[in-house]
């Protein structure tokens, strides 16, 4: 009952704005003083929704999510793709559950207000958990492989600064789900229809030349669904490897650590 009652208070905040948090808080709900309001780690879950994805990363991808649906953890979900058709930079879900009373705590609080705190809380994981599944499911199937560009790099900056770097969480690992194919006004990787072979060192100063070069913030990296092509298909190893070594070099000179690059599978899991 009382996260219900939450509810009907709770307002709303807009896409890229800061602070959000679409989990309404147990803490103020009863007036209680949280001795830890800080967020311990965060997942960034950002989804190129020009690229299909099969059965097995929309598994992964879940998985992954559902570790950090825990109390002092942090999830946000976001979705992009081109500037066209209704599709843009989005965020799905933004929500983060607030860390347990420790022990010592709880002795200077009333037994019925500990009660209700103690329901409260388990409503919130129950609560997040819900609204994180539906927009995640939401967003995984939300792909569209006639989408005619793919804007990943000024994605990326927007999402980067507006939301990954002011987040105020001590660690931050980032998922990316997409092929990871650029093709928009400020460089593509294809040509006369084709792949073609990407020179790292000019593509990397025809985005800083655009002025959308991210800023990751030292956040961790994890990149599944590189080189996929539909559902079933994907890109020779010639061509994964080109467009490995332009995402390495691009997360090192934007402040990130990308710790495994997925072609498209991962086999270790996000930390």
């Amino acid at each position: 009952m009382i996260l219900k009652k939450i509810l009907f208070t709770f307002v709303a905040i807009g896409t890229l704005l800061l602070a959000r948090n679409d989990v309404p808080s147990c803490y103020e709900a009863l007036k209680i003083a949280n001795p830890n309001p800080s967020v311990e780690k965060e997942l960034f879950i950002l989804v190129d929704q020009t690229t299909p994805l099969d059965k097995n990363i929309m598994i992964y991808t879940y998985k992954n999510m559902m570790k950090f649906i825990k109390n002092g953890y942090g999830v946000t979900i976001a979705s992009f793709s081109a500037n066209s058709n209704g599709k843009y930079t989005d965020v799905a879900y933004s929500g983060k559950l607030e860390a347990l009373l420790p022990e010592s705590s709880k002795h200077d609080i009333a037994k019925k207000v500990l009660r209700k705190y103690q329901g409260c809380m388990n409503g919130q994981y129950k609560y997040a958990k819900k609204k994180a599944t539906k927009a995640l499911v939401t967003v995984l199937k939300g792909a569209n492989k006639n989408l005619p560009h793919s804007d990943i790099v000024k994605s990326l900056d927007d999402i980067s600064k507006h939301i990954i770097k002011p987040s105020n969480a001590s660690e931050k690992s980032v998922l990316l789900v997409s092929d990871m194919i650029e093709h928009s006004s400020i460089t593509s990787f294809y040509s006369k229809g084709r792949l073609k072979k990407i020179e790292t060192k000019k593509e990397l100063s025809k985005i800083k030349n655009s002025g959308h070069l991210a800023d990751f913030a030292g956040a961790d990296v994890y990149v599944i669904g590189a080189g996929i092509v539909g559902k079933k298909g994907y890109r020779d190893a010639k061509t994964l490897k080109t467009l490995s070594s332009f995402w390495e070099a691009y997360f090192s000179t934007t402040n990130a650590n990308l710790k495994a690059f997925g072609t498209p599978m991962l086999l270790e899991n996000v930390k």
